[in-house]
């Protein structure tokens, strides 16, 4: 179960993605630059995922930069499409975690991913370009 500060923290938090030009999903707000890259890239879904702080147990940078390079490899032997992002609290200790925003992946795959990466949640976004916050535990 994810305590309430958290479950508040991962919903207000501004997830960066650097896009040309960059831009913010935000959970339960329409994204016009993620539909526009939908329809250039006609791929309707994508997620947005980071290796970071597996079960929100701070990690040394290295030790979150190795375990962000294995995602990266499993993205890239999958053939995902993907850009780099960074996910960031407006408040608290915590800094930004560097993630991807992976496109054309199922809900069921970005799901299973989170979870091979010991995530407590990962934002979901279907073809309506509205990000979600998609509990994994």
């Amino acid at each position: 179960m994810i305590n309430l500060d958290l479950l508040k923290s991962y919903k207000s938090a501004d997830y960066h993605v650097d896009a040309s030009p960059s831009f913010i999903l935000k959970i339960g707000m329409h994204s016009r630059e993620l539909e526009s890259i939908y329809k250039t890239s006609y791929k309707y879904t994508a997620a947005f995922i980071t290796a970071f702080n597996p079960y929100s147990q701070e990690l040394s940078n290295q030790e979150n930069k190795d375990r962000n390079h294995k995602l990266e490899e499993l993205l890239q032997s999958l053939h995902f499409d993907y850009i780099h992002g960074e996910g960031k609290c407006g408040h608290g200790d915590w800094d930004g975690e560097e993630s991807f925003l992976i496109f054309g992946i199922s809900k069921k795959q970005a799901s299973e991913i989170g979870k091979e990466f010991e995530q407590n949640a990962i934002v979901w976004c279907d073809k309506d370009a509205i990000p979600q916050l998609l509990l994994l535990k």
